[in-house]
């Protein structure tokens, strides 16, 4: 008996596989094989099919989180996107929670830095030009505000911008930090502080 099958299937690639698998196994020369026989054939064809594809496509199937431990390096990998090149490179699944923790941490150690250089540049600063804290009396550019706002809501606004303007600023950040004390002096006796 002789099958022929001119037919073009447009098909899952896997059930194509399982087709020709289950052709080859019909028309398989020097033996007389049973239908039977050709679909164990198939049945075994398909459960190499299977591993194959479990090895070769690891898609994450949920936001998955990984972790490598030599470098810290963590990662959020979206439901759909190929997880296999990461764990071929080191990373490890870990909770969301782990993640989170983790990328608490190196936020905490990026903003402990930066305070740290911010000092570092600050205290250069003051080297360099001789100043120190004692300098400018302790009077801030918060205070100064404070203080300028108290008499702008006041409805003073007026008053506030000829004070501003006897020190030659279009604006209270225009002033300079040297003049703070003297500008909230000014300020506080407008307000009728003294």
């Amino acid at each position: 008996m002789k099958i022929e099958v001119t037919h073009v299937i447009k098909a899952d690639p896997q059930v194509v596989k399982l087709f020709s698998a289950f052709l080859g196994a019909l028309g398989t020369p020097s033996q007389n094989i049973k239908a039977a026989d050709a679909v164990e054939m198939v049945k075994t064809t398909a459960a190499s099919t299977d591993k194959e594809e479990t090895t070769t496509s690891t898609k994450a199937t949920k936001r998955t989180y990984l972790f490598h431990e030599e470098s810290g390096t963590v990662l959020e990998v979206n439901k759909g996107e190929e997880l296999a090149k990461h764990l071929e490179q080191g990373l490890v699944e870990i909770t969301k929670a782990e993640y989170d923790r983790i990328q608490a941490e190196k936020q905490a150690r990026i903003k402990k830095a930066k305070e740290q250089a911010d000092d570092k540049a600050t205290n250069e600063t003051l080297e360099q030009t001789g100043k120190d804290e004692s300098d400018d009396h302790g009077i801030t550019f918060e205070m100064v505000r404070a203080e300028a706002k108290k008499l702008a809501s006041s409805g003073r606004q007026a008053d506030l911008k000829a004070i501003l303007t006897s020190f030659d600023a279009p604006k209270l950040t225009a002033v300079p930090e040297d003049k703070f004390l003297e500008l909230l002096a000014a300020i506080k006796e407008a307000v009728g502080e003294e």
